[in-house]
């Protein structure tokens, strides 16, 4: 079943690479755009990169800064991603293959950004915005619950983090969603698992320096 939806998505998509350039462009950049670190240097002589998991994201804005730049990185993140795919998708008129381009160039520009030399966050509050642009409130009501429960059943981040994404896969196989919607929560599950993956490579490192020392 999951193999059939994702054949039927993946064919005439990668037809479709012919994405307008702007539209393309405009979404990346807007996903680049590194809030956190640039609001966090600022406004608070602080880098959310500087905590455990080095993630410049809302999360370590809120535990470098507080509440304050935490709101702001938050609302700024979620409308980077929302508003360029938004317009796409409600004036672009673009076809649904080509939309699955737009839609996921704010998670990997949020994940590797021209701005940090390529680096990046893991993109949680992105994908938030990208599916809110895409769905409206309908998605990100299912994320908003799958991230209350994780944060219940899951006291390790990054098994919140994966939670979410898992949860909209299982959602739209069960309801037999678009091919190129479990597509782009795929590819934006895959991207977290890398960012978690570097991270974890990172913290080896880290120990067995410190083992060697």
């Amino acid at each position: 079943m999951i193999a059939a939806q994702i054949d039927k998505g993946i064919r005439p998509m990668f037809s479709a690479l012919a994405v307008p350039t702007p539209w393309l462009l405009a979404a990346y950049v807007c996903g680049a755009m590194p809030w956190s670190v640039w609001l966090g240097r600022l406004l608070y002589s602080t880098d959310p990169r500087d905590q455990r998991d080095a993630n410049p994201g809302a999360a370590n804005s809120f535990r470098s800064a507080g509440w304050r730049l935490g709101v702001a990185v938050l609302t700024l993140d979620f409308f980077k991603a929302f508003i360029p795919v938004a317009a796409v998708r409600w004036l672009g008129n673009l076809p649904d293959e080509q939309l699955f381009w737009v839609a996921l160039a704010p998670t990997l520009g949020h994940a590797f950004s021209v701005f940090l030399r390529f680096r990046g966050g893991r993109g949680i509050t992105v994908m938030f915005g990208v599916w809110a642009g895409l769905t409206l409130y309908r998605i990100p009501l299912l994320l908003g619950v799958a991230a209350i429960v994780a944060v219940m059943l899951f006291r390790n981040d990054e098994r919140r983090a994966l939670a979410i994404p898992l949860a909209l896969l299982a959602f739209l196989v069960l309801t037999h969603g678009p091919g190129w919607m479990l597509l782009l929560a795929a590819a934006q599950l895959l991207v977290l698992i890398l960012k978690i993956a570097v991270f974890f490579t990172r913290q080896y490192r880290h120990h067995r320096d410190g083992l060697s020392e």
